[in-house]
This record gives C-alpha cells, sequence and structure tokens, in this order.
C-alpha cells in the first residue's frame, strides 16, 4: 500500500487527484489496520477462552465433566466453545476431555496400587467395564496390561 501510496503522488499532473487517490489509499490502509487490530482482540479472546477450558478439564477431570456443564460454567453456549476449542487444538472438546481422562488413568495405573475399578470410581466411572473397555479402545491394552508392562519398563530405569 505504500508503494501505491508513492505511485499515486508520482503519477498525476493533477493536484486534486493525487490527494483524492492518497486519501482513498491512506483510508484503506487505516481500515485494514483497525481490522487487524480486530482480529487479533478476537484471537486473544478466544485463546483465553482456550486456555481457561485447558485448565477446567484437568482440574475437574475426576467427575464425569460434559461440554455442556464447560458451557454453563463459562457461559458460552455449548456448540460455540467446542467450535472455538477445535479451531485452536484440533480436536473436539469431547475427545479432549477423555483423552485428559485416559492420561490420568495411565498414571494412576502406573504410580498407584490402586484397583483397576477404584481408578475407575475416581475417574467419575461407575461401571468399571465401561472404563475398562474405553481404556482397551483408546491405549490398545487392558488396565491391567497397561499396568503390567509400564511396571517392568519402570525396574530397568531405577
Amino acid at each position: 500500500m505504500m508503494k501505491q501510496l508513492q505511485d499515486s503522488v508520482r503519477s498525476y499532473q493533477d493536484k486534486k487527484l493525487n490527494n483524492y487517490l492518497s486519501t482513498a489509499i491512506l483510508c484503506e490502509f487505516h481500515n485494514q489496520c483497525n481490522l487487524d487490530k480486530a482480529s487479533i482482540a478476537a484471537n486473544s479472546q478466544k485463546e483465553q477462552i482456550y486456555n481457561d477450558i485447558l485448565d477446567y478439564v484437568k482440574w475437574h477431570r475426576h467427575i464425569n465433566l460434559k461440554v455442556i456443564d464447560i458451557a454453563n460454567h463459562f457461559g458460552y453456549n455449548e456448540k460455540y466453545l467446542s467450535h472455538v476449542f477445535r479451531s485452536i487444538k484440533g480436536m473436539s472438546l469431547k475427545q479432549y476431555m477423555l483423552q485428559q481422562k485416559i492420561e490420568l488413568a495411565q498414571y494412576m495405573l502406573i504410580d498407584t496400587n490402586d484397583t483397576v475399578a477404584s481408578i475407575a470410581k475416581q475417574l467419575g466411572y461407575n461401571d468399571s467395564y465401561n472404563f475398562m473397555k474405553l481404556f482397551k479402545r483408546k491405549v490398545g491394552l487392558t488396565p491391567t496390561e497397561y499396568r503390567n508392562t509400564h511396571a517392568k519398563r519402570l525396574l530397568f530405569y531405577i
């Protein structure tokens, strides 16, 4: 745009035409600067919402959390919140919540002696069978297999 401004001042002999064209270019430049500021502000607000969701999910992954619960907590529409989250993270909010539960379950299986049923209950699952089925689908091993595999691996690193 600055190049266009320079060209407009140098190109025309008519001073009124130069002033008109220069004014139009400067107005367009001003509008684009304001649009960039508005989009930056909107993006920073979305990033703040995203970071708040991350924190909220990490602090509440031990309960049976739903997307509607998060939306109600933050005062946003469920679809809007899911859209914002997906646009930044690249995965749905529901998938992320499940991923966080699985990661916590993996940690608990390795670092505690709690039973699988106890871990399932601590993560908000009333039925340990559903938890075991979900864990197997996501990790590829049953919780007991995962515990046995990783417990042996840790012995070699001590």
